[in-house]
């Protein structure tokens, strides 16, 4: 979506950058993060932290006990389960997995103490859980021992960025498999307990949450813990859906819990703590998901957006979303991955030369000292084109000003695409080539050209759903205001808030928000898609304005290319 309320729009100076945390200081405000002892957050609520990578949650009720999360193996569940009954003997009513992860799972089948209780999980966990044990366990083993530290002297260790370390053990295990299932949301009494189950999908697709209404008492699984999260974990994943985990957030928010008792790090207690953790925990996946779609639209590669998209000061530096587990750039380069796919855009990466001959070649190149047009100029000569395709680039991309780096970069690329049988590779050879010699531009269409009919027939989310990557957040860095989209033929109400460089557009009363542009829904597309001007909507009273034309329209010209 592309708004034209730049007639009007005026943007306000981005405050001086706050400086993060340096890695010390930062390891410094962790100190005692994983201290290993069983705490009571409130009456009845108990969390055992520090006896493995997961904590484990114990709910007590009036006649039971229901146990959230068992730890990752059978010897750090009997730790737990060793500590949870020198506080009550009241009897296992049931286990709830927040999500599949060994190390929320598989000590279960101590924590239930041989007995047959009902396990509660989402409807697809248990089919998570028999993928990674059986399809892709012997890589993601490899890569998650890598990845945790496993095999470094306990002398390096420090910690494992959501606990102190990984405790499983392939021979430890001790899965007791789920009983009851649902999908959505479901609400049940357990022990005297009410308690709400609600699918969350973030750090994986089966994510729930669990929820205490009578107490406001929220435990998000691994949807929120004090770091910033891994929207790709390099033990490797399938794509996490960063939108879905922004809606689950936001899904939390609006339960306005005054309790929150994470599955990793340790609890929070104050309805203002809590929204304020939760608040800029979604601030801050949505931007660095905003920001890449943005850039992403803007024609900027993967590794472009990956070295210069960085959170702004004000998250930078929270205490919840320092980068110990997660980083930005490798969620950026993720959610590119998840929009688009392995292939990058470039040519030279279609069909590259096989890694070890690549190093052979870096290797003589350096040690020849040859310059890349010299060592490019070989390679053409030669007809080794693939080769000659990945020096090329490199001498492009340092000197992307040359016209005979340019010129020979397509050179190579038309000589590739010919008589290429795949078509697709073929075209985009072509293409290529065309754009180094200046010959070529590739846009995208003009929505103003699409036929109104097809515009105002798409609906009014998916126009809304593109909106917030469209903000230029480095404008925005220090607004806090807020509109409302009033859509009277639909009788729906969004309201749109800019805030520190993130815009929360969400379906809800505009109780409190002084400023509302009306509509309907066909003006408001047509005008997304530039093919009606918003001052003659303004004059001829398709639009309506409260509290401000000028105020509207500033907000509104935030959002652009």
């Amino acid at each position: 979506m592309v708004w034209l309320w730049t007639w009007l729009a005026c943007n306000s100076p981005a405050p001086d950058p706050a400086p993060a945390p340096t890695a010390e200081a930062s390891l410094t405000l962790r100190e005692g993060l994983f201290r290993r002892e069983v705490i009571e957050v409130v009456d009845g609520v108990h969390v055992a932290i520090g006896f493995g990578l997961a904590n484990s949650i114990l709910l007590e009720g009036d006649d039971g006990v229901v146990i959230v999360d068992t730890m990752e193996s059978g010897t750090a569940a009997r730790e737990v389960l060793t500590e949870f009954r020198k506080i009550t003997d009241k009897p296992l009513a049931a286990i709830i997995f927040t999500h599949n992860h060994a190390d929320h799972v598989f000590g279960s089948g101590v924590m239930s103490e041989g007995k047959d209780v009902p396990i509660w999980a989402h409807a697809t966990t248990e089919s998570h859980i028999d993928r990674v044990v059986n399809v892709i366990r012997d890589t993601l083993q490899v890569r998650s021992l890598t990845m945790f530290g496993t095999a470094i002297p306990e002398s390096r260790r420090i910690e494992a960025g959501i606990g102190p370390r990984l405790r499983f053990d392939p021979a430890k295990i001790a899965l007791a498999r789920p009983t009851h299932t649902f999908e959505g949301r479901i609400e049940i009494e357990v022990a005297g307990l009410q308690l709400e189950l609600v699918h969350a999908p973030g750090e994986t697709d089966d994510q729930i949450f669990v929820f205490l209404p009578d107490r406001r008492i929220l435990l998000p699984g691994d949807n929120i813990y004090q770091a910033y999260p891994n929207l790709y974990t390099l033990r490797g994943t399938r794509p996490r859906d960063t939108s879905d985990w922004v809606r689950s957030l936001d899904a939390m928010r609006d339960r306005n819990p005054e309790v929150l008792v994470p599955s990793h790090t340790r609890p929070v207690v104050g309805a203002a703590e809590v929204e304020s953790v939760l608040r800029a925990y979604r601030d801050g996946i949505q931007y660095v998901h905003d920001q890449t779609v943005r850039g992403m639209n803007q024609g900027q590669s993967r590794d472009e957006l990956a070295a210069t998209i960085r959170l702004p000061p004000h998250l930078a530096s929270h205490p919840w979303l320092q980068e110990h587990y997660g980083m930005v750039p490798h969620a950026v380069r993720a959610i590119v991955d998840g929009y688009l796919g392995w292939f990058d855009g470039d040519a030279s990466d279609l069909e590259p030369v096989p890694p070890a001959e690549r190093a052979r070649r870096y290797a003589e190149a350096f040690g020849a000292g040859v310059p890349l047009s010299e060592a490019t100029a070989l390679a053409l000569a030669d007809g080794d084109l693939a080769w000659a395709a990945e020096i090329g680039r490199l001498w492009v991309e340092s000197a992307p000003q040359d016209a005979q780096a340019r010129a020979t970069l397509a050179s190579i690329y038309d000589a590739r695409a010919e008589g290429h049988r795949n078509m697709n590779v073929r075209h985009w050879y072509l293409t290529q080539a065309g754009q180094l010699r200046g010959e070529i531009e590739v846009k995208p269409f003009d929505s103003a050209k699409s036929p109104p009919e097809l515009v105002t027939s798409i609906p009014i989310d998916a126009f809304l759903s593109a909106m917030p990557s469209r903000l230029r957040a480095e404008d925005v860095l220090d607004v806090d205001e807020q509109v409302a989209l009033e859509f009277s033929d639909l009788k729906r109400t969004f309201v749109l808030h800019v805030r520190h460089g993130v815009a929360e557009l969400r379906e809800r009363p505009a109780t409190g928000v002084d400023r509302k542009l009306v509509t309907d829904s066909a003006t408001f597309k047509r005008m997304s898609a530039k093919q009606i001007s918003p001052a003659l909507a303004v004059a001829d009273g398709r639009i309506r304005i409260e509290g401000g034309t000028f105020a509207v329209a500033r907000i509104l010209g935030w959002f652009g290319p």
